[in-house]
């Protein structure tokens, strides 16, 4: 930082909660670390690589686990088939539930996978239940209107 950043601070030249690049760092510019050991590795990566197998093939589980990580990345989320009913009614809830149930009850989908879909689930009737309060409110608003006038 320059000895002086203060005083020009002070003189407006850096303003205070302002970037003096405010777009950023373009998307995909690597940093300088990067940049020097991609120079460094360039003409030895095959070989690196190459090596890194070997290891792997020889038994060397920290090999192993570098070349898997690279190579097959862990997956965050599968697609799930399980055919839920179509949602527009307390008793379709229920019946998606049930069939959440069973369906980890059976091993078609993991805890994990059936609680991500009771979730869903939930929020539909949470909607429901939204909306059922908002038509109450406006029925007993009409009634007070229509007893006023």
């Amino acid at each position: 930082m320059p000895e002086n950043a203060g005083q020009m601070q002070v003189l407006g030249q850096f303003q205070k909660g302002r970037s003096g690049n405010p777009k950023g760092k373009a998307k995909g510019t690597k940093n300088r670390a990067t940049l020097a050991a991609e120079q460094l590795l360039q003409n030895d990566l095959d070989n690196i690589c190459r090596k890194l197998i070997e290891e792997a093939l020889t038994g060397n589980m920290q090999a192993v686990k570098l070349v898997l990580d690279r190579v097959l990345p862990s997956k965050r989320d599968r697609s799930i088939d399980v055919k839920l009913p179509k949602l527009q009614t307390a008793d379709d809830a229920v019946n998606a539930m049930s069939m959440i149930i069973n369906a980890i009850g059976s091993g078609n989908i993991t805890p994990a996978e059936g609680e991500a879909m009771s979730r869903v689930v939930d929020a539909f009737v949470k909607v429901m239940q939204a909306q059922d309060i908002e038509k109450r409110v406006s029925v007993l608003e009409q009634r007070a209107n229509d007893k006023i006038n």
